[in-house]
């Protein structure tokens, strides 16, 4: 299985919901060598995250090169598409609770929420436009996944239609991340992988 990640947070971020994001591709490349491979996507990648993942064959990561490099926000939200055709990649998993417009329904995607008040903000633009791309991600994502049940209650007063959401965490530990939970959000990509 070849698994996409917009992995702005595993790549850039010291806090909790970066160490989530880079646990869950660590444990996740350990645990599944022989069939799992993932591509992480991100608009730069922090000093200290280059070489996080060096020691892991079946992860690599993927940011913009060339004149992409000069509007690297647009590149992730609006190019990745043959990106990822190209690539080959079967599932698309948006960690950062977004995921680029207009991705190919081939894909099939996931969104993790860590919930509503947490997203990060980048910067002024980011601020204002978080909301209207979380609902996209939202609406467009085969399934979203919430952290707790707390969060799955934010998501459908959010709109977000209950079937879609799937509660993957500890009560009371929305950061920390069990072998549990990564068999669940490995089990999640097979069971999405096989639908028709």
């Amino acid at each position: 299985m070849l698994i996409g990640y917009e992995a702005n947070n595993a790549l850039r971020c010291s806090d909790p919901i970066g160490d989530f994001c880079r646990e869950l591709i660590a444990r996740m490349a350990h645990s599944h060598v022989r069939d799992y491979r993932a591509l992480l996507f991100s608009t730069h990648i922090k000093g200290d995250y280059r070489s996080y993942y060096s020691g892991d064959s079946n992860v690599s990561t993927y940011v913009p090169a060339g004149s992409a490099c000069l509007l690297p926000e647009a590149w992730m939200r609006y190019r990745l598409n043959p990106v990822l055709k190209s690539e080959k990649v079967q599932l698309f998993h948006g960690l950062n609770e977004e995921l680029p417009y207009h991705i190919d329904r081939e894909v099939k995607t996931v969104v993790t929420c860590y919930g509503l008040n947490n997203h990060h903000r980048a910067s002024l633009l980011d601020t204002v436009m978080w909301k209207p791309r979380m609902r996209y991600a939202f609406a467009a994502a085969d399934c979203v996944v919430a952290v707790s049940e707390e969060v799955r209650e934010e998501l459908v007063s959010f709109g977000v239609n209950p079937r879609k959401i799937t509660v993957i965490g500890v009560p009371g530990k929305p950061y920390e991340l069990t072998g549990e939970m990564v068999n669940q959000y490995y089990d999640l990509y097979r069971s999405l992988l096989n639908k028709d």
